[in-house]
């Protein structure tokens, strides 16, 4: 199993310095990986730093040779402009030598609630989510294309579309794998908190099922999964169970193929840690290949450097 570290973009990590001052501290820790979360906003109070010109500061800070993989987890494609995120993969690409993973998700609506132009339901999101691949893969093959959008999706979506696109160059070498996320619900879900300054609750998410197994499918047709649970809490980690649930919701019918990343954030440092290093054998042995180790939330910039300074297990 492989460990790296995962950070908010947002609070004390909301700015450019915060981010490279905590990806040179893995760096010299030793942790294998870096990784940012990609959000728009929390709320009015809350400092955000845009998560692609960040990890353009994290290549730019660390060494190929020692942080082995960075990237934002997880990128809400759907609300994207696939052609602009593949000339950003592209770069980013470039930029870090080659260690780019991209992380993909339908994405929260509260951050988009002032725009009325957003897709409003996650039936319309999954349906853009799925288109937004199918042409980030294209784009990012380095040839030209013709794409129309599949019968079941103009169902979903309510018109057609089509790109007829020129050859995307340069292509990025080699073209990063892709982690899907999906949610795990524990229960039920509380009623919306308000997000401020001093407390972050992901918005409940809109769903007609207790468990979908959409995002699931999805990342089966990729290399990595990333899942999260719901209610969000970041002293709830999901549990082995849990990811045990998770690899057989993404391959009912056997084990993940060789390669493939099965990702988790929690947390094994600092006070009240709800994840003992003893706990990590048990992670394993379900299929967790990454463990991303992830500070409070609302940790300061002293106490994260603390927690990332500890290096990752041994």
């Amino acid at each position: 199993m492989r460990y790296g570290v995962y950070v908010p973009n947002a609070w004390h990590y909301g700015s450019i310095g915060a981010i490279t001052e905590l990806a040179t501290a893995a760096e010299q820790a030793g942790w294998e990986s870096f990784f940012i979360w990609d959000h728009l906003l929390f709320g009015a109070d809350i400092p955000v730093i845009d998560s692609q010109i960040a990890l353009a500061a994290v290549a730019a800070a660390t060494s190929p040779a020692k942080v082995r993989r960075i990237g934002s987890l997880m990128t809400p494609l759907a609300r994207r402009r696939p052609w602009k995120v593949a000339r950003e993969i592209a770069a980013l690409q470039e930029l870090s030598q080659g260690r780019l993973v991209t992380g993909f998700c339908l994405g929260q609506p509260p951050e988009y609630e002032f725009a009325s132009t957003e897709l409003n339901s996650p039936a319309k999101r999954g349906a853009a989510l799925d288109d937004a691949l199918q042409l980030l893969e294209r784009f990012l093959s380095g040839e030209e294309f013709t794409w129309e959008r599949p019968p079941d999706r103009i169902a979903r979506m309510g018109e057609p579309a089509r790109v007829d696109a020129p050859a995307f160059l340069p292509r990025p070498d080699p073209i990063p794998p892709v982690w899907i996320a999906g949610c795990i619900y524990r229960g039920e879900e509380p009623p919306p908190i308000t997000i401020t300054s001093d407390e972050y609750r992901p918005h409940v998410v809109e769903r007609t099922i207790h468990q979908p197994k959409a995002p699931f499918q999805r990342a089966a047709r990729f290399q990595g999964v990333f899942p999260i649970a719901m209610p969000w809490d970041n002293a709830a980690p999901p549990t082995p169970d849990e990811v045990a649930r998770v690899v057989a919701l993404t391959f009912p019918d056997g084990k993940p193929p060789s390669g493939y990343e099965v990702v988790i954030c929690g947390r094994t440092r600092g006070s009240n840690a709800p994840v003992k290093l003893s706990d990590l054998p048990r992670y394993e042995e379900v299929g967790l290949t990454t463990w991303l180790e992830s500070p409070p939330d609302l940790a300061s910039h002293a106490e994260a450097l603390a927690i990332i300074g500890e290096g990752p297990p041994s």
